[in-house]
């Protein structure tokens, strides 16, 4: 308590200043945070990372044997040229004998570590854990491997900053492994070398280790590699993303257009099933007026798909103006008329003709509704009671419901415990409510995301793309959209519209 009143009398400035740093700390933590990736990408990644490890380890491999066989030969053959070299620069010739103990331990050491993860990838472990052995690779080749050998020599060597390229134009992905895998001699190169004491070879002071030429080379050289590797990153991100968009695009297209050509095929095919062939077809006008509505609506469904790919802003465009609710739903239902018959559905409509109009895009809109009602008929089994209704909700009524033990509708109920937002001007809240199989809580959350997020996401069961677009499009409309259910008690998929200003 006495920790609460100081805080409360902490001076205005003091404050301020706090809750300065706090903000600027929860930001540096969101920058720091890694974003979601996409199923897709993530299996991507690990296919591609480790295919170019497995190349990675047989390069190194390759090349530490040849130029093993070189260092071994010119260290062991001709030692005495070694020597005369060592002891002109350093004044010491017994370094050329230790120098000669190290080559032969590294070279024995790395490719020994190279074979290792190589039978490693074969493994189970392998297959699971390759962040690990990419770090025992890098590790083998930049320096490390050969820095913790040379410390019980007493002879310290800077990391190889070549390496770090080859790795990071080799492997392109994973720029965080290759910051760690960087780090690691760094790290060895600038404290463990001065904390032990480490700092003469020979009669020569070796801080020239660490000259100011030495030192910018290697942020160079680093900050170029894992700049790289993070924009080949982030545009094979985009590359999948704009796959993704691509998908949303021609499944929209098929799927919104497949419900007027059903409608149209099944009005003709049960005209040519009264007269037999070759005789006079008459054709009732208002058959004539619902074929030609449903073509209407696939030319302004095909010029608005279109639209929206061009834009590639997630495909939503809006043309408002205003909507009766009760016309359009009636619309919808005489396109899914004979699916509804076929499901054996027993239809509510509550839609009462006297509803606000609404502001909004007739054609989005009708998407909309056509998706959901689809929805609950495509996950549903036969015989199942499906109910449609609408209600206003006023900025302050979700307060005045508060208190009322009985509610005049299911949309009522939703406005007072699922509605988030705060709205400014009234509402029309609509829902399709069905007493189905329902849906897991679990699902709910993720209900109306593109791709389910995460190394082992799949898709969620039985739910396609039609709810992601839903999203969108009342998103776009600055509405928002949720779902309750749970498995046996059906569920209620609910969304809000702003109305017309009168």
């Amino acid at each position: 308590m006495r920790r609460s009143v100081r805080l409360n009398q902490r001076p205005a400035p003091a404050q301020l200043v706090w809750n300065w740093l706090r903000c600027q700390a929860q930001v540096v933590l969101s920058y720091l945070k890694s974003n979601p990736e996409s199923s897709d990408y993530l299996t991507w990644r690990h296919q591609f990372f480790q295919q170019r490890l497995r190349l990675g380890l047989w390069l190194g491999l390759f090349w530490l044997l040849i130029s093993g066989l070189h260092s071994v030969y010119y260290t062991v053959v001709e030692i005495e040229e070694l020597r005369r070299h060592f002891l002109i620069l350093l004044g010491d010739a017994s370094i050329a004998d230790a120098y000669r103990d190290v080559t032969i331990i590294f070279h024995l050491v790395a490719p020994s570590l190279m074979v290792i993860c190589l039978l490693g990838q074969r493994t189970a472990w392998g297959r699971q854990h390759v962040a690990g052995l990419f770090l025992l690779f890098a590790c083998s080749i930049n320096e490390l491997v050969g820095q913790i050998i040379t410390t019980f020599y007493g002879i310290p060597i800077t990391p190889g900053t070549q390496v770090f390229l080859a790795i990071a134009i080799l492997i392109p992905v994973h720029w965080r492994l290759h910051l760690v895998a960087q780090s690691l001699p760094i790290a060895y190169y600038a404290l463990v070398y001065p904390a032990i004491g480490l700092t003469t070879l020979g009669t020569t002071d070796t801080y020239r280790l660490y000259s100011t030429g030495k030192i910018i080379e290697i942020a160079w050289v680093c900050s170029v590699s894992i700049l790289a590797v993070y924009l080949y990153e982030r545009l094979k991100r985009s590359e999948f993303k704009a796959h993704r968009q691509l998908q949303v695009f021609l499944y929209s297209v098929s799927h919104d257009l497949q419900t007027p050509v059903v409608g149209t095929s099944i009005v003709l095919k049960s005209l040519l099933d009264q007269y037999p062939s070759g005789a006079e077809i008459s054709i009732k006008r208002s058959v004539i007026e619902r074929l030609l509505e449903g073509s209407d609506r696939q030319l302004t469904l095909i010029h608005s798909l279109i639209e929206s790919h061009v834009t590639s802003i997630q495909g939503i465009i809006l043309h408002r103006a205003p909507v009766e609710i009760g016309q359009l739903v009636d619309s919808v239902l005489v396109d899914l008329q004979q699916s509804l018959i076929k499901k054996k559905v027993q239809l509510t409509n509550h839609m009462a003709p006297g509803l606000p109009l609404v502001n909004a895009d007739t054609n989005q809109l009708w998407r909309v509704f056509s998706n959901l009602i689809e929805n609950a008929l495509k996950h549903n089994p036969h015989g199942i009671h499906l109910t449609l209704d609408a209600t206003v909700i006023e900025p302050q009524q979700r307060h005045q419901y508060l208190g009322h033990e009985k509610r005049e509708s299911a949309a009522e109920s939703i406005a007072i415990h699922h509605i988030q937002r705060c709205f400014k001007a009234p509402m029309l809240l609509c829902i399709v409510q069905d007493n189905g199989v329902g849906i897991a809580p679990d699902q709910c959350q993720r209900l109306f995301e593109l791709y389910a997020r995460g190394l082992r996401a799949r898709y969620m069961p039985g739910l396609g793309l039609g709810l992601y677009i839903c999203k969108q499009i009342i998103t776009a409309h600055g509405g928002e959209i949720g779902v309750m259910s749970r498995l046996g008690e059906g569920s209620t998929f609910w969304f809000t519209l702003p109305l017309y200003p009168a």
